[in-house]
């Protein structure tokens, strides 16, 4: 597989749970980075070697993001992705998810009606 490859295949999938988990709103991908190169930010250059996209949904008229991030996570398991859901601190909630070396959050805010999906793809060496 190739990272333009990884990097379509992770964007159909967060494209695909985030409107699962949303069904009456259209997502929305609001970060499609990559093929990036991990060092070119420390100068380092080299390949690229990932992809970063984030997408966004949620539903203003009913905004529940315990309930959201609790169909998030089964979402993601019954489609094969390891789940794990972290404390929550102040109004945030967060779940991490990763699969055959894809790795993607879910952000959500008791203060905001929207759902923050951002994954990446594995390293390419990886594919």
């Amino acid at each position: 597989m190739t990272l333009t490859e990884a990097r379509n295949y992770l964007r159909s999938e967060l494209l695909a749970v985030a409107a699962v988990v949303v069904p009456d709103q259209t997502p929305t991908v609001t970060q499609d980075v990559g093929p990036a190169d991990q060092g070119a930010l420390s100068d380092d250059r080299g390949r690229e070697s990932v992809c970063t996209i984030t997408v966004e949904t949620g539903d203003p008229t009913t905004p529940d993001p315990v309930a959201q991030i609790g169909f998030t996570a089964e979402t993601l398991e019954a489609r094969g992705w390891k789940v794990t859901a972290s404390d929550v601190t102040d109004d945030h909630h967060q779940l991490t998810a990763r699969r055959q070396g894809y790795d993607l959050t879910v952000d959500a805010h008791t203060t905001d009606w929207r759902l923050t999906f951002t994954g990446q793809t594995p390293n390419a060496d990886d594919l």
